[in-house]
């Protein structure tokens, strides 16, 4: 199953607040959705399932982003972005006990946008892996992984990031430096490796089955001790893994 990018954006000043709409809509970007005080953004956090959050750290309230931002990261668990038009140290200072997935200052640009987005949803899902985080905007064209978020696969697809459901995926080939995705919608090809996929697979459902293949034992619909069949299409199982890929079918059924 394919789902979009849910993107939470906090501003009181309604022209600016179109603005980001425009250049997220544009970086194909579509499900946007807009708050100006803290009360409407906490009322879209529970109605909606929220990916990223651009918070206005000054809004005209008592409440302000950095609320949002408290409340993020204590009830939500998700990443968020301080937007802002102060890059002072004492606003850094104020606001960095937070830890913000990053800071855009305004006036931004598309590309600015584009690339604190991407960083902070690639930096968020890959907060387990710490080795593998985005340390700049420099390093933006080289995010080639597809790390795994609340069940979700975020393949990056051009200019944005989309999310697969791993429980929809029906196998994983292997192809040199590229992997090829299959599930019941479409086929998704990424810059990845078969071994860092399965580190973040659940090994409950999946198992390479054969050094070029990863499949979802939930969509195995019969099996012979040399192949597995999903969906009628006929996948190797190697002698190194014969064993243990039959006695999981075998459990499984």
């Amino acid at each position: 199953m394919y789902s979009s990018i849910n993107i939470l954006i906090l501003e009181d000043e309604l022209i600016i607040a179109q603005d980001l709409v425009e250049i997220l809509n544009e970086l194909n970007y579509q499900e946007v959705f807009m708050a100006r005080n803290y009360e409407q953004a906490i009322a879209l956090l529970e109605q909606h399932t929220i990916d990223l959050a651009l918070l206005d750290i000054n809004l005209k309230a008592a409440k302000t982003g950095v609320d949002v931002a408290h409340q993020l990261r204590l009830k939500y668990n998700i990443p968020f972005i301080f937007v802002t038009s102060y890059s002072d140290n004492d606003t850094i200072q104020d606001v960095k006990q937070t830890k913000p997935s990053g800071f855009l200052i305004k006036p931004y640009t598309k590309e600015l946008v584009l690339a604190s987005v991407e960083i902070a949803l690639f930096n968020f899902a890959n907060r387990n892996h710490p080795e593998e985080f985005v340390a700049s905007n420099s390093e933006f064209s080289e995010l080639e992984s597809s790390p795994i978020v609340n069940g979700y696969l975020l393949i990056k697809e051009k200019y944005r990031f989309v999310k697969v459901a791993v429980a929809d995926i029906y196998w994983l080939v292997s192809d040199k430096n590229y992997v090829e995705i299959i599930t019941q919608d479409r086929r998704y090809i990424v810059r990845n490796s078969l071994k860092k996929l399965m580190e973040q697979l659940p090994s409950e459902n999946f198992i390479k089955c054969h050094k070029q293949y990863i499949v979802n034992l939930k969509f195995v619909s019969s099996f012979t001790p040399n192949s597995l069949f999903v969906n009628e299409v006929e996948i190797p199982i190697s002698r190194s893994t014969q064993e243990e890929v039959l006695n999981l079918l075998i459990k499984s059924n």
